[in-house]
Order: C-alpha cells, then structure tokens, then sequence
C-alpha cells in the first residue's frame, strides 16, 4: 500500500515536496557546520531541527494543501488536512517522543473542538522518519504511518526526483538592472622584467 492509497491527501508530489524541503533545511544546517568554531553533533541537530522546520513554515504560505498546526518546538504541520512531524531516527524503531500525539495533532484527528475533544480510540501517527549518516548526511527520507508504537506503511521518499515547484514563478519587483557594455579585449602578458606587450 502507497501513502495516497492510505490517504488520498497523502499525494507523491506533496510527500515528495515536504522530503526535500526536510532535505534541504538539513543541508543549509550541514553547510553552516564548523567544528572550529565550536559545532557539535548536538549542535548540528538543534540547527537541523530549526532550518527543516523553518523551510516548510516558509513554504506553507504558498502552497494550498501545507498548513503549519503548531509552530512550537513540538512542530506539527498539516498535509492535506492531514498532521505530521518529523524526527531523525530509523522508519522501524521509533523513540517514545516520536510517538507522543500533540495535542494539535488530536485537534486535526479529531471530529470535535477543543472543548468536546475526545479520544475513544488511537488514530494513525503520519511521520517523516531521517536517517542520516555519522556526519549528519540525510541517507534517507522514509514517510511512516504509526499504529500505536508499530509502522503498518513506510515509503521511502525518492530524494532525487522532481516535483512540481512550489515557489512563485516571478516575484513582483524584480525588474532587474540595467547595466552598461562590459569591456571586452584579450589580456596583456607580463614580461619578466615587470612589463606588458
């Protein structure tokens, strides 16, 4: 079974889009990574953490179907309608934190508001699981639906595929610049005694 057989608010393209934005904020946390300077692995992981979640609070006023649930440290975002988060770790062996539901991620769940919410039986768990190398390096990008502390579907995310773009195509005010003829001619050779033909 495929994600958007699951759910059909859980398309290729979105979940393809979210991978690469995760992808994307990990390597900005990679390339800012100087050990010189003091970085630690731990240090990589908070900057990972902030950079993945703030590419897609970035992304999510642009797209439809992304919506930020909560813009807490215990960041939850909306698919469709559907709430994920993400975590590094293995799509098989999820930590206790991974599998603890926010309480927005039970409001989305949940047929009811906040005053009548609730629970008589668990609901899935819709995460993106990050594996990452001794470096930091993403290795992996797997989309997880939990039931209880068990993943019942796990689809790895094809890092390396297009999707549609999801950033305005033109950005109003961008004109440009008009800029005057460059000079072009061939370069002069020094001579040895410090002089050009």
């Amino acid at each position: 079974m495929t994600p958007w057989e699951h759910h059909t608010a859980l398309t290729r393209d979105r979940l393809i889009t979210i991978g690469k934005l995760i992808e994307r904020g990990r390597n900005d946390a990679l390339d800012r990574f100087d050990a010189s300077a003091g970085c630690t692995g731990w240090t990589l992981g908070c900057e990972a953490f902030a950079f993945q979640k703030h590419q897609i609070e970035a992304t999510a006023p642009d797209v439809d179907w992304l919506e930020i649930l909560n813009p807490t440290m215990q960041f939850v975002f909306s698919v469709g309608g559907v709430p994920i988060r993400f975590y590094r770790g293995e799509p098989d062996d999820p930590n206790a934190r991974t599998l603890k539901q926010t309480f927005s991620e039970l409001q989305q769940l949940s047929l009811f508001g906040a005053d009548e919410l609730v629970k008589l039986t668990s609901e899935p768990l819709y995460r993106f699981a990050i594996e990452t190398d001794l470096d930091g390096a993403i290795t992996a990008v797997t989309f997880v639906v939990l039931a209880g502390d068990t993943p019942v579907l796990t689809w790895q995310v094809p890092l390396d595929e297009a999707v549609t773009k999801v950033s305005p195509l033109w950005v109003a005010g961008s004109e440009g610049v008009d800029l005057p003829a460059p000079a072009v001619g061939i370069a002069a050779r020094k001579q040895k005694d410090g002089t050009t033909e």
